[in-house]
């Protein structure tokens, strides 16, 4: 993305303050996810977590699709979409790891744990992989696109699954019959 962006002209000094309030937006998911799991419960908060991201990133991906991200304007809005999803993202990421904590009985934790480190580890390698095959900045809206729809596709998921808990999921988490 770095590439993509100051080959669109984009001023590296701007590149880097995108990026740091990406970061930013990490600690700012703390509080906003401990609002929304009082106010949703942790089940709901998550799916929240997960469409405002992909809600901001369907739309960050409309804005590079419409081709106007060659003036400042519109590719400033495109990485502020970018950044804000963000939020999305680390608020999700807070309260999976609230879900696994809590939700989880002891006597599989461990199992849980590991199966999440493993997968999560072959999704990294795929993703390298990826990136090494589309290294070239022509690439990058194939890749926003992928990424768009993976995150889109582990929305559908989620949501999925609170429509359709099993007994054990709602022997473990308090599910509202009318999400």
């Amino acid at each position: 993305m770095t590439a993509f962006l100051t080959q669109r002209g984009l001023n590296p000094s701007v590149v880097g303050g995108f990026s740091g309030l990406c970061a930013f937006m990490g600690v700012a998911a703390t509080f906003v996810s401990a609002n929304l799991v009082k106010r949703l419960g942790i089940l709901k908060a998550g799916a929240a977590g997960l469409i405002f991201q992909a809600s901001l990133l369907t739309v960050a991906v409309a804005v590079y699709w419409s081709g106007s991200l060659s003036q400042q304007s519109p590719l400033l809005f495109f990485l502020s979409l970018i950044v804000l999803s963000r939020l999305g993202h680390m608020s999700y990421d807070v309260i999976g790891a609230q879900i696994l904590q809590t939700g989880i009985p002891s006597s599989k934790a461990n199992l849980i744990g590991t199966t999440e480190v493993s997968v999560a580890s072959v999704a990294e390698s795929i993703m390298l992989g990826v990136a090494i095959i589309a290294n070239d900045v022509s690439n990058f809206g194939f890749l926003a696109m992928l990424s768009l729809l993976s995150v889109v596709g582990a929305a559908w998921m989620f949501c999925r699954w609170l429509l359709n808990p099993t007994d054990e999921q709602r022997e473990l988490f308090s599910f509202d019959p009318q999400f």
